[in-house]
């Protein structure tokens, strides 16, 4: 399995005295300077003036945005106030490529923006956000500049991968004004590749240590010779010349370009990865209730494979850990699926992640209602008629499920909120393979392997003995009330909302605003070359939030 035992091959390495990784360290930090994030969103801010080569992506991001934002709860002035504007960027990157955009979960850290050496990479959203909302004051984003601001994250990525491309030719003793042979590309790529996949620091390496490593590859990473396949593929397709016949020539540009789409197209492709991780989860699956029995789940570890190995403690931190039953703890298949554990080329801004099925059933959900919220009924028609990867259509939904769905309408006032953890719960008990068990903010962390162990002292992986230990759970006895009771997933009424429910105020001074709304986007891009510098180098504070507000994903 690629994705689930990369990291854990990576973790296991670390005790075995690896040359290139002999111990867990410090997650490094990275920084990009104010002067480049301001360039990328002002290119994007021109791209809403029709000028500049950002046009055609603003266009393609809003129309993406379009349905989500049309249904996401507003402000009190009809925009997206901050926690919600945070919240579909999460989701339309996690939709878009399997990016989880690093700063935009809830645990984000927005205390401290920019240093005077530039901006850390996972501050790059709060920071980019603030800039529009000194801009626009407290009237929130519209879709326009959400997609702007997708944009410019979208761009400095790209900034990135040519920065690393850069390091690469450093490593290999090459310039970028000269052009490379097919196979010097291919050795590119590969090391690339290597340091994409693995996370490691490309100027921390030499050349011999990047050819060691990218010769373990096969060892490390079960996907590598697809992974080259795939980039090879894309390599062709972009260097192509289709009325001439012939590859362009193979210079930093064209090659940077190659890499710019394995990036956004990694995730797609890793995606099959994710989709047999479930399949091997659920031919252990407990009862169809989308969790496996802590004695299933480690079978495979104490069988010497390296899935399905983590600990107890960080499958706990990582949300995945299904205790309602403490004497007979389960994997819940969605959040282990989605977790961090199986998140592979960590880079400063994003690492890549399985595409979340729910983020389709809720995004189809959006599109027919068109509204942050819907009655029972209206929920009940739409999901009996919805089919997943595992769910048939139609069906008729558990009268049970029906009743809690009643239940979270009549604590709302009539309607059901799509965005509030009650309905995100009923979601998962609706499609319990697909959609993630949403636990309450600030309970569970989402970490890598290294990072929690790290953080915490403890190994992410779980010793042969405590894979023993939980495999004997697996002859205890049951009554048969006690099976009747694990047919019932759990059940927590603690409700959870991005923001209060407010009803929009349209007059004058607000239409107004919205027909200058361009003209205050023009506004930001003139100061950003002006005096942008100065001013949010005195940004320190922590952004304002409101009690109201809770962002869950």
């Amino acid at each position: 399995m690629n994705i689930a035992c990369v990291a854990m091959a990576m973790v296991m390495m670390l005790g075995e005295g690896s040359e290139f990784l002999k111990t867990a360290p410090k997650p490094r930090v990275e920084r990009v300077s104010e002067e480049d994030i301001q360039t990328s969103l002002l290119a994007e801010v021109e791209g809403t003036l029709g000028v500049g080569s950002a046009t055609n992506r603003l266009h393609l991001l809003e129309a993406i945005l379009k349905p989500m934002y049309t249904a996401l709860p507003k402000n009190q002035h009809g925009n997206l106030g901050h926690t919600t504007v945070r919240y579909a960027l999460h989701r339309l990157f996690i939709m878009r490529h399997g990016w989880h955009i690093m700063g935009l979960g809830r645990e984000a850290d927005t205390s401290n923006f920019t240093s005077p050496t530039g901006v850390l990479k996972d501050h790059v959203p709060s920071y980019i956000q603030n800039l529009f909302e000194k801009q626009l004051g407290d009237k929130g984003l519209g879709l326009r500049e959400l997609a702007v601001m997708a944009s410019t994250l979208e761009h400095l990525i790209h900034q990135e991968v040519i920065g690393k491309l850069g390091q690469v030719y450093n490593l290999m003793e090459m310039v970028p004004t000269q052009s490379v042979t097919e196979a010097r590309a291919h050795e590119l790529f590969d090391i690339y590749m290597m340091v994409f996949i693995l996370g490691e620091n490309l100027k921390k390496l030499e050349l011999p240590n990047a050819r060691s490593l990218t010769a373990q590859m096969p060892q490390l990473y079960s996907g590598w010779n697809s992974t080259q396949e795939f980039v090879r593929r894309i390599h062709h397709n972009v260097t192509s010349d289709p009325e001439k016949g012939t590859l362009q020539e193979l210079n930093f540009q064209s090659l940077s370009k190659v890499l710019e789409v394995v990036g956004e197209e990694f995730g797609t492709f890793q995606q099959t990865d994710c989709d047999d991780l479930k399949a091997s989860l659920m031919k252990l699956e407990h009862r169809d209730t989308g969790r496996v029995k802590m004695s299933n789940f480690y079978k495979p570890g104490l069988d010497g494979n390296w899935q399905f190995t983590e600990s107890v403690g960080y499958l706990r931190q990582l949300g995945a850990l299904d205790e309602s039953d403490p004497k007979n703890p389960s994997v819940v298949i969605a959040n282990y699926v989605h977790s961090f554990a199986n998140c592979i080329a960590p880079s400063g801004f994003y690492s890549v992640c399985c595409k979340d099925e729910c983020e389709g059933l809720l995004g189809h959900l959006e599109e027919k209602i068109a509204s942050n919220e819907a009655t029972p009924a209206t929920i009940v028609s739409i999901v009996e008629n919805l089919p997943s990867s595992t769910v048939a259509s139609p069906r008729r939904l558990p009268a049970t499920l029906v009743s809690r769905l009643e239940d979270i309408a009549t604590e709302h006032g009539g309607k059901v909120p799509l965005h509030g953890r009650l309905f995100a719960q009923w979601m998962h008990h609706a499609y319990p393979r697909e959609c993630l068990f949403p636990h309450l903010s600030g309970t569970t962390s989402q970490q890598t392997p290294d990072e929690y162990g790290y953080d915490s002292g403890m190994d992410a992986v779980a010793t042969q003995e405590e894979m023993k230990q939980f495999a004997s759970l697996k002859n205890s006895a049951s009554t048969v009330e006690d099976e009747e009771e694990e047919q019932c997933l759990p059940w927590s009424h603690e409700e959870e909302l991005l923001i209060a429910r407010q009803q929009p105020q349209t007059n004058l001074k607000e239409s107004m605003f919205s027909g200058v709304r361009p003209l205050v986007m023009l506004a930001c891009a003139v100061s950003l070359s002006l005096s942008l510098v100065r001013a949010f180098r005195t940004m320190s504070m922590p952004l304002k939030q409101t009690g109201n507000t809770k962002y869950i994903v």
